[in-house]
């Protein structure tokens, strides 16, 4: 219903990015004092706002603008928030080195499209700005379609500072530069708390180095970095669908902190893998992988202690290794904060993984790691995984240590490997899960087209 009656506030006002109103210099700024409403239509004119007292609406007039560099301070309350809109959904195009910084609080950004964002090191399209809290960006697009290939700048398109703050109904499509698309950085003695919540998100685009390798850092979300990787970030990354977000072809989302929660999101053909890189105590429940069996499609990856990987869906991945559909990873002997941490106290459960290449990959490590450590104290229970025949229903190392793990109640087709566990002679019947996925796409992204 939101997406229609944007669509068809577009339809009505014939306004696009190339073809909105062009922002009249001699009624750029005005101020309507009984509805709190006032109108810019550059940074400047919002710069000269100052503080913006809680209860306003700022609009920004339809137009195309460049080199944009906008700042918003906001006095915002719960019940009283700041909001900084549009004036059309989506006819708002901000081109060049343009970006925002919110600072302060409540504060709500609308309805803006940055269109090619020109890279500026260091500096981020959106950033939610340290000290801030309950701020929200709703409803925008940064797409960067015809921007060349850049290994050497390295960029963020969202960063996300200060706590309670939340990413909801945007588009992000095309990052072509080096750099993590989105970002929550903790800092030390701060709960960010953030919401990131049904996106779009597609980064088809893979940056490799000289030797035809993958660069990496090109996760399409991080939540924290290995220095922080043992603090609570208690994060929630929820109904977002993530479209061929190859980046750096093995972590499409980079978990790097503890207590973070990603559920009921639709990965489709996606090369890389949901990743617990760093950090304990998170849970994985309600997502759908479909690799439709592309090369290095992979479901998620468990590295650290007490995480809960449950109810998930996942069909034709054809990733092997840590791109696996299911795959817990050998740790390393004293490991570093940016190392591989032992797989402990984990629950595999109530899992679907259907034609996958690799289903359970148990105790992995490449063979030329240093990774000897073995999955300790988890429990695999109650989950259905049928492999491909050229793969296996589960594949288990038992070389250096066998991993100590409670195995209860799976149903298993397919060949296995360094185990004996019982299995069934027909290929179990997938369940009827389109509907919930097709919920989840239709449901994600801007409500105005950014095409």
């Amino acid at each position: 219903m939101r997406k229609s009656i944007w669509l068809l506030l577009l339809v009505v006002q014939t306004l696009g990015c190339s073809g909105g109103e062009t922002p009249d210099p001699g009624d750029a700024t005005g101020t309507d004092n009984s509805e709190k409403v006032m109108y810019v239509s550059s940074a400047a004119e919002l710069k000269a706002l100052g503080t913006v007292a809680a209860g306003t609406v700022v609009v920004w007039r339809n137009g195309l603008y460049s080199d944009q560099v906008a700042e918003l301070k906001s006095a915002g309350t719960a019940e009283n928030p700041v909001v900084l809109r549009a004036e059309t959904p989506g006819s708002v195009c901000f081109t060049g080195t343009s970006r925002i910084s919110v600072s302060g609080t409540y504060a709500e950004v609308n309805g803006f499209w940055w269109r090619n964002p020109e890279p500026v090191s260091g500096k981020a399209v959106v950033t939610l700005a340290k000290g801030s809290s309950h701020c929200t960006v709703r409803d925008c697009a940064v797409t960067g379609d015809s921007t060349k290939e850049d290994t050497a700048t390295d960029t963020k398109w969202v960063s996300l500072y200060g706590t309670d703050h939340r990413v909801e109904g945007c588009t992000f499509r095309d990052k072509r530069n080096i750099g993590t698309l989105l970002v929550v950085w903790l800092e030390t003695g701060v709960t960010p708390r953030h919401t990131i919540a049904g996106n779009r998100f597609e980064r088809p685009v893979t940056l490799c180095d000289e030797n035809d390798k993958a660069i990496n850092g090109q996760e399409t979300i991080r939540i924290g970095t290995s220095d922080y990787s043992m603090q609570e970030a208690a994060c929630t990354v929820e109904d977002n669908y993530f479209y061929h977000c190859h980046g750096e072809q093995a972590e499409i989302v980079s978990n790097k902190s503890c207590g973070n929660l990603y559920r009921r999101n639709l990965f489709v053909e996606c090369q890389g893998s949901l990743t617990l890189r760093h950090g304990n105590n998170c849970t994985v429940t309600g997502n759908y992988f479909v690799g439709n069996g592309m090369s290095g499609t992979g479901g998620i990856r468990l590295i650290g202690e007490g995480h809960t990987v449950e109810r998930n869906y996942l069909e034709g991945l054809a990733g092997t290794g840590y791109r696996s559909a299911l795959c817990l990873v050998r740790g390393q002997e004293n490991p570093a904060l940016n190392g591989y941490w032992q797989v402990k106290n984990a629950k595999v459960r109530y899992n679907m993984v259907y034609g996958c290449k690799y289903g359970l990959n148990v105790n992995y490590a490449s063979s030329s790691s240093n990774q000897v450590v073995p999955v300790v104290s988890t429990v695999i229970e109650g989950n259905t995984v049928s492999a491909t025949s050229s793969g296996y229903a589960v594949d288990c190392a038992t070389e250096p240590a066998a991993p100590d793990i409670t195995w209860s109640d799976n149903t298993l087709y397919g060949r296995q490997r360094g185990v004996s566990l019982p299995a069934v002679t027909t290929a179990p019947a997938k369940p009827n899960v389109q509907p919930a996925m097709d919920a989840i796409r239709e449901a994600a992204g801007c409500s105005w087209k950014t095409e």
